[in-house]
């Protein structure tokens, strides 16, 4: 257990130390590219010569940090290989795709073909808030292959570019609409047995204005109104009740929870318990007082 944490402690030391030359190396190679930038756009002469000194010297510093990784990644292979390898996954006993009616299902089902979306098609698209809500496309960006849009929300005014993968149709709709009901066609009557009328109903056209003179010839009831005297007794009537009032009158009794007005009264009910007493006033202790008592009560 100590030589494989002693060896998993080399194997990091070597990765550390080629990234290090990775990065270096990278770095002179930045170099390169700026130098050959300068000797494009450079005539011949001196500074010429200078520019390409520093090239070569560039490239040989290139070419020794791939010799030192090199050198790193022939240390790091042996020590690799000592390490426990991880065990091969056993067979599975039972394999799905060779039973007929699995096989059968396995078949049947597609892959889902990406949905591609066009300049103004209506879609959901996913916020900062990992919600979906409804948007506009507003342009395509990226590659074919990976696309990006541009998206608006309508409800919000807000644009936001987002991945495929955050993008989606709108659902479909959930209830059918309904289908346009059909004019009814105008039937025939038909007839199977000689028992069954199919002809038109017959009206009688004298029976109605018939009802109507005999409902004109009856005698309008008159509406009779009460003469004076019984309006003024039934005026009379409602005048002593409103006087008299129904049932026998209580005498009104004093609230026990009245108070006075006056200025320091108290608050409290009256009928029950000690009565209220009056506000002690403040005054000065008459010593001289006491003194007297005092010398009356020696003699």
């Amino acid at each position: 257990m100590t030589d494989i944490k002693a060896i998993k402690d080399q194997i990091w030391y070597i990765k550390r130390d080629i990234q290090n030359e990775e990065k270096k190396r990278d770095e002179w190679a930045t170099t390169i590219s700026g130098i050959d930038a300068e000797l494009g756009g450079m005539g011949p002469g001196e500074d010429r010569e200078q520019w390409e000194a520093m090239r070569s010297e560039a490239e040989q510093a290139v070419t020794a940090h791939n010799a030192t990784i090199a050198g790193y990644q022939a240390q790091l292979a042996p020590l690799e290989a000592q390490l426990p390898q991880a065990p091969t996954p056993a067979a599975p006993k039972f394999d799905p795709e060779k039973h007929p009616l699995l096989r059968k299902a396995m078949e049947k089902q597609e892959p889902d073909k990406p949905v591609v979306f066009t300049t103004g098609d209506m879609c959901e698209a996913q916020w900062t808030d990992r919600s979906w809500y409804k948007a506009k496309i507003q342009s395509i960006l990226g590659s074919a292959s990976a696309p990006k849009y541009l998206v608006r929300f309508i409800e919000y005014d807000d644009t936001l570019t987002v991945d495929s993968d955050r993008v989606r149709p709108l659902p479909s709709k959930r209830k059918r609409e309904p289908e346009p009901a059909a004019a009814p066609s105008p039937t025939t009557p038909t007839t199977s047995t000689p028992h069954v009328i199919s002809g038109p109903a017959s009206v009688n056209p004298n029976a109605q204005p018939a009802k109507a003179t005999a409902a004109l010839d009856e005698p309008k009831r008159v509406n009779r109104v009460p003469n004076k005297g019984q309006l003024k007794k039934s005026v009379g009537n409602w005048k002593d009740f409103q006087s008299k009032g129904v049932g026998k009158k209580i005498a009104k009794k004093e609230s026990m929870f009245r108070t006075s007005t006056n200025f320091g009264s108290r608050v409290g009910f009256t009928g029950s318990g000690k009565g209220m007493t009056e506000t002690h006033k403040r005054q000065r202790y008459d010593h001289k007082k006491d003194a007297d008592e005092d010398d009356e009560a020696k003699y």
